[in-house]
């Protein structure tokens, strides 16, 4: 089996197939409901309920699937029988959304050999044979005395007269008999008669009864419908932030990985090139890339100071080198100086070794999303510095060797997937390796986790955690326009300012057996704020809504969000992920906002092959 395959035959769907590659789907939700995976029109088709029924995998048959309502008002028909709980749901099987809803044909493509109905069995006997001809009573003509046949007895009068007899009293007996059913006919009107009037009062009275009946069915429907509703509001009223963390936190995972840009013709890595600070490795510098220029004129053009001996800083800090950086060719910006030879001033570009964030499963076989620049940060713009400051450089002409500018500081937009620029005789061009891991919330084993796509206008990224079990999904719900500014939010990650919880973890493998290590237990914070403001993008069709040159977005309080918590859910206080935390910003007070990409644009991505 390859796909589910929904075919439509009424409601506004009518005619239409929908088809659910297994590959992404364990299961399918139907409703009116814009998360829904089979979405109904929330006007033409309001019999459906939000989120009416779901079809999923069986979990005890790798080729079945189970359908159930998920709590309808107007319930879930299976080949005409309502639904109660779970139920097997074969290829050829009808489903009705609520009575007289749109209705629907379940398909699995190509279908598995133990799901082909069997074939009809015609009638043996092939064609009707005509009935068998009747054969009436035999009946001898009389015998008349006078024309007895030669050879025959002749009646006697004693015989005759007894024939006579015969004859009178048998008519007398018809005659008799046709009297009584005359009689019967009589009596049997009678009885018509006073049925009818029985009968008629029978009906006043049935009528009377299927009349209150029918009353009694409506004001039970009522109250089921009461009921209903009631339930409805309280499943989706606001739920605790406890409550939302206890439901969810499973499937809130920590992700680390390590990256580096390499010479995709060499396959080695690649280096940002640094000089010694002092004036001496820049003339070596010239002398090697065959340069001649006068020392005094060089030192003039660049205003460094030489002692006796000619020595001297390139750059006036303290630091022992400087950092090259090239132009863009036709641009106003620049890049650094990449060089596939490592040498001991050079800085490795992409080892970022100990990164991690967060990501959050979204189906129960192991998709996650994330950020963008947490699964593939060679695809954003590169951040300079952390622990260790970079110091002013020199904006060089790669080709010929002059010094442009002094004292650049690193670029601020380099995207290193996106180099431009290469020094002379530099042959092939830059990509990045990468390696990826997820864990689960209290375990303390690293797993392996593969890139399956990543947006390239928004910071969302999906992955795939290979490993089999029904795991911890969230649920997701595009608040695009519903979400109103003071909402409640829950967000759930791995911030750095949070400490870590690790313990030791000894071998008890034959071959490493005694081994130990210090393993990290993953335990996601939970922060508890509110929508400070919607950032609508540039896209918007209403000229008066705020504008944002960074994509739609949702600001709110940090908390005790921080670097680390880059890819956590952004869940509303009904207990679904509306968001995914992507940044924060602080001020000289000590507030703290973050900042969350709309979960729309996760969905996006999970359904671009649909």
């Amino acid at each position: 089996m390859e796909r589910m395959i929904i075919k439509h035959s009424s409601g506004s769907k009518a005619n239409q197939v929908e088809e659910f590659p297994l590959d992404h789907y364990r299961e399918l939700i139907l409703g009116r409901d814009s998360s829904s995976t089979v979405k109904y029109d929330p006007d033409r088709d309001d019999l459906v309920g939000r989120q009416h029924a779901k079809i999923s995998r069986d979990p005890s048959d790798p080729e079945g699937f189970l359908v159930e309502d998920t709590a309808s008002r107007n319930g879930t028909f299976l080949n005409g029988v309502r639904l109660e709980g779970q139920k097997k749901i074969q290829p050829g099987d009808v489903v009705q959304l609520g009575t007289g809803g749109p209705e629907f044909t379940f398909d699995v493509e190509p279908r598995p050999a133990n799901a082909t109905k069997p074939t009809r069995i015609l009638n043996a006997m092939g064609a009707t044979s005509a009935p068998p001809t009747r054969i009436s009573g035999s009946v001898d003509a009389p015998v008349s005395v006078a024309t007895a046949p030669a050879g025959k007895t002749v009646v006697g009068k004693a015989t005759v007269e007894r024939m006579i007899s015969s004859t009178v009293s048998e008519t007398k007996k018809q005659e008799g008999r046709k009297y009584a059913t005359i009689g019967s006919i009589a009596a049997l009107v009678v009885l018509l008669l006073f049925g009818a009037v029985l009968g008629g009062g029978y009906w006043y009275s049935s009528r009377q009864a299927a009349a209150t009946q029918a009353e009694l069915d409506s004001q039970k429907a009522e109250a089921d419908r009461f009921k209903n509703e009631l339930a409805e509001k309280e499943a989706s009223g606001p739920k605790a932030a406890a409550e939302i963390s206890d439901k969810y936190s499973k499937g809130v995972v920590h992700i680390t990985g390590d990256w580096r840009l390499i010479n995709n013709a060499s396959r080695s890595q690649v280096y940002h090139q640094y000089l010694p600070n002092n004036i001496k490795a820049l003339e070596a510098l010239y002398k090697e890339l065959g340069i001649r220029i006068d020392p005094k004129e060089l030192h003039q053009s660049l205003g460094i100071k030489v002692d006796a001996n000619g020595q001297g800083k390139i750059i006036d800090s303290q630091s022992d080198r400087v950092p090259i950086y090239f132009p863009v060719p036709g641009g106003p910006s620049y890049e650094p100086a990449l060089i596939d030879e490592k040498n001991p001033f050079s800085e490795a570009i992409g080892s970022s070794g100990g990164g991690w964030g967060t990501g959050f499963i979204v189906t129960t076989d192991g998709y996650i999303l994330t950020n963008k620049h947490v699964a593939a940060p060679w695809k954003v713009s590169y951040s300079f510095g952390g622990a260790q400051q970079v110091p002013p450089g020199l904006l060089m002409d790669s080709q010929s060797g002059k010094i442009l500018q002094t004292g650049v500081p690193p670029p601020q937009d380099w995207i290193p997937e996106n180099t431009k620029t290469v020094p002379p005789g530099f042959t092939g061009n830059f990509e990045a390796e990468s390696k990826l891991y997820a864990q689960l919330p209290n375990s303390d084993q690293a797993l392996s986790v593969q890139t399956t796509a990543v947006s390239e206008r928004h910071d969302v990224a999906l992955l795939k955690l290979n490993i089999p079990g029904n795991l911890t999904k969230v649920e997701l719900y595009d608040a695009d326009q519903t979400l109103r500014k003071g909402d409640g939010l829950v967000i759930m990650g791995y911030p750095g300012t949070a400490p870590e919880v690790k313990k030791v973890v000894e071998s008890k493998d034959l071959f490493t057996s005694g081994s130990r290590k210090l393993a990290l237990i993953p335990d996601p914070t939970v922060t508890v704020t509110s929508v400070g403001n919607i950032v609508r993008s540039s896209e918007t069709n209403d000229p008066e809504q705020t504008r944002s040159s960074a994509g739609d977005g949702i600001r709110y309080a940090g908390g005790l969000t921080a670097g680390g918590n880059s890819g956590g859910p952004v869940f509303d206080m009904q207990g679904r992920v509306i968001g995914i935390h992507y940044a924060g910003a602080g001020t000289q007070a000590g507030n703290f906002s973050g900042f969350a990409v709309p979960i729309k644009y996760g969905l996006q991505l999970m359904n671009q092959g649909n």
